[in-house]
């Protein structure tokens, strides 16, 4: 049942999360983020011709609410997926429209709840902005943000750092939130052993997918590489293996230090919750659903 929509800024681990998910999912919103709009739209282009997902590809947001967009093309390059030898074949297929908050609108307005975001929530913020009554009529798992220390900076996780004002519209819209952030991401990793696990599927789709793995294990230089997307992904097909608290996020938009910072109350009676926090996962589980994703995709 394609009861998933799924917004993105199409790196490595975003293909692995639409790997995992990709069954029900029901449409797809690229936004820029990981890297560029055009680079992510390309990315997410070709992986839908390259894994055969018959769904379509709406071209969102090209820069964050408020200043000029920031990319991981310093970690990621260029093209948002680091690899050893095989990349996404180019492709000529192009988006389905350049208006993905209309096409995420359409979809919610004929009964769409369940939103996996992926990247900076420029588009969920521009889709609530535009239509304030559809913010209650949806849930969102997101991979982002962080209640203890960052990757973008010491204080932010980079989908959060790169769009601070579009996490506020989304807290301020009260959208049903569920964060997947650092504190539970880091603590499912990935090494070469998983990439052996998918070397082993003899097809083109599975070296191609075990070639981005082994460049995407390769950014941690020789340590487990932590495992961001999927996990969120996880959550969407098992919620038994993340745990979660209620919390009350709010977002930092000021600080000289601290810009992007998912600042997280767990005391209730400092603040009403307005979140879901996950704070523990159950990393083997979280990492089998992550391998059994790729093979599918490998051998599909």
């Amino acid at each position: 049942m394609r009861d998933l929509w799924l917004d993105t800024d199409m790196g490595f681990d975003d293909l692995a999360a639409w790997c995992m998910l990709a069954d029900r999912v029901a449409g797809v919103s690229v936004v820029a983020g990981n890297v560029t709009l055009d680079q992510a739209v390309r990315n997410a282009c070709a992986a839908r011709a390259t894994f055969g997902w018959a769904v379509p590809v709406h071209a969102g947001a090209r820069a964050p609410l408020a200043g000029a967009l920031v990319t991981a093309d310093y970690v990621l390059g260029q093209d948002g997926m680091p690899g050893t030898g095989r990349k996404l074949p180019a492709t000529t297929d192009a988006p389905d429209s350049s208006d993905a908050v209309a096409a995420l609108s359409a979809w919610i307005g004929a009964g769409g709840v369940e939103v996996i975001a992926l990247g900076p929530l420029t588009n969920i913020a521009l889709l609530v902005q535009a239509r304030p009554d559809l913010a209650a009529r949806i849930r969102v798992t997101w991979m982002g943000g962080t209640a203890s220390g960052g990757n973008h900076s010491a204080a932010a996780e980079f989908n959060a750092a790169i769009d601070p004002e579009a996490v506020d519209v989304v807290l301020t819209a009260r959208v049903d939130l569920a964060m997947v952030g650092l504190d539970c991401c880091r603590q499912v990793s990935v090494t070469m052993d998983d990439v052996a696990a998918i070397r082993v599927v003899a097809t083109e789709r599975g070296q191609l997918l075990a070639d981005l793995l082994e460049g995407y294990v390769g950014i941690a230089e020789g340590r487990p590489m932590a495992l961001y997307d999927p996990v969120a992904a996880a959550v969407l097909i098992d919620p038994s293996v993340v745990e979660f608290r209620a919390g009350r996020v709010d977002m930092e938009l000021a600080g000289q230090h601290t810009r992007g910072m998912t600042v997280v109350e767990w005391r209730p009676h400092r603040a009403s919750p307005n979140a879901r926090v996950a704070v523990r996962a159950d990393a083997e589980r979280v990492r089998t659903l992550f391998l059994n994703g790729l093979v599918r995709a490998a051998q599909a």
